[in-house]
């Protein structure tokens, strides 16, 4: 006999289903009626925070399965748009295994480091995972992925029989969700050494245990992929260098010399390393150079980082951490991206390379190009844009879910 399930129904208000339909993965708290026919608002309540809940229209249409959490705005996450659909292994199974088919089939030759699940993208929310060859590191964000957990290592498990397996569950966004940080864990393996993986045939070292997010920026693949080609016989100033992997595409795609610029001397040391594995000589004062700054504070001071003295710079990388995380940080991050990005044109002649980008999703794409135009007037500087680039494949934007869009990078050629 097979197991059955039942699980607790939300009922929306109505018209409230019309985003669901459209394929809109979220139900605002505003929009649910009751739950299991109940008209009261306190019975709400009667569903235990992060349980599965079959999602029902005003006039009882069913629409899905999903994850409830009655303490923020968006109280319905969707998992499924089966409403017979039971969450369990085989079901996290299935779903990794569709999206490792696919994403791996657009993936450049000789890359096996990339992202398997990306949250609401990959109808998952709540849900990161990253592939770095045989080691998958894991996010959970959400109080309804949180009750799922031994499921997601036990799919990972069966599909891939995995020499590690790592959670990086140390993320302020789960606070939100009424969660408290996790500690680094592993659950499978030992990555207590970086692991090694392969990105368009370059080798690169992932931190897992202890690098930002989960070791590495994977999404930014096709924006180092544009600066490996653009380098040939540049001099390079790669700002937030963090392990350097634009400084590698930059020295492999024959850079006369590049700089790698970082606050932290622990991920200067790992960019070196990342150099040698990719049989780059870091120590080769006349090709390579890594300082340590406060990017901000300099630019602020006024000072010069002390290799703008020594060479001119004609191709600038600014890649800076996410600045607007809230909607509050909005207007000092808008300025802050303003100021250096003015920093960076006014530090390239004619014929020099800008790329830029931003990572925080409460930055709009016209947004970016509004401030990259003020930095430009206000450098003195006529600016063409060469190419656009957003998130790759891996970390996909779905056309239902504007609100997964998050990278904007753009490549500049200073006209005059």
């Amino acid at each position: 006999m097979p197991h059955e399930f039942t699980y607790p129904s939300i009922i929306l208000k109505p018209k409230k289903d019309i985003p669901l339909l459209g394929g809109h993965p979220w139900v605002f708290s505003g929009g649910i009626s009751s739950v299991e026919k109940k008209s009261s608002p306190s019975d709400i309540q009667n569903v235990n925070t992060g349980s599965p809940v079959k999602v029902l229209s005003h006039d009882g249409k069913a629409l899905g399965v999903g994850t409830y959490n009655p303490i923020t705005n968006i109280a319905v996450r969707m998992l499924s748009r089966n409403p017979d659909e039971e969450i369990n292994e085989r079901f996290f199974a299935k779903k990794f295994l569709e999206l490792d088919t696919w994403k791996r089939k657009h993936l450049p030759p000789d890359t096996n480091g990339y992202r398997l699940v990306h949250a609401e993208a990959d109808g998952l929310p709540g849900l990161i995972i990253d592939r770095y060859a045989d080691t998958f590191v894991f996010q959970i964000h959400t109080f309804g992925m949180e009750q799922f957990r031994a499921h997601i290592i036990g799919a990972l498990q069966k599909n891939f029989s995995p020499k590690n397996i790592i959670e990086r569950s140390d993320v302020e966004v789960r606070k939100i969700e009424g969660l408290k940080d996790m500690p680094t864990a592993t659950h499978v393996g030992d990555a207590s050494k970086p692991v090694e993986f392969m990105e368009n045939g370059h080798t690169f070292l992932a931190d897992v245990l202890h690098g930002q997010k989960t070791g590495f920026f994977l999404d930014q693949r096709d924006a180092r992929t544009e600066a490996g080609k653009l380098a040939s016989e540049k001099h390079i100033l790669n700002l937030f260098c963090y392990t350097g992997a634009f400084s590698v595409y930059g020295a492999k795609g024959g850079a006369a010399h590049v700089t790698s610029i970082d606050i932290s001397d622990q991920a200067l040391a790992q960019a070196k390393e990342n150099f040698r594995a990719n049989n780059l000589n870091p120590d080769d004062a006349q090709k390579f150079a890594f300082e340590n700054h406060n990017i901000f504070r300099t630019i602020e001071g006024g000072k010069k980082f002390s290799s703008l003295s020594k060479m001119p710079y004609d191709m600038i990388i600014c890649d800076p951490p996410a600045l607007a995380k809230s909607a509050t940080h909005l207007t000092g991050a808008i300025k802050a991206y303003t100021t250096l990005n003015q920093f960076c044109l006014s530090h390239l002649e004619k014929g020099g390379i800008l790329i830029t980008s931003s990572c925080s999703g409460r930055i709009t794409q016209e947004d970016f190009r509004n401030l990259l135009r003020l930095a430009a007037g206000r450098s003195g500087r006529i600016v063409r844009i060469l190419k656009w680039i957003t998130q790759p494949h891996d970390h996909g934007e779905l056309l239902n879910f504007p609100e997964g869009r998050y990278l904007k990078t753009a490549v500049l050629e200073i006209v005059e």
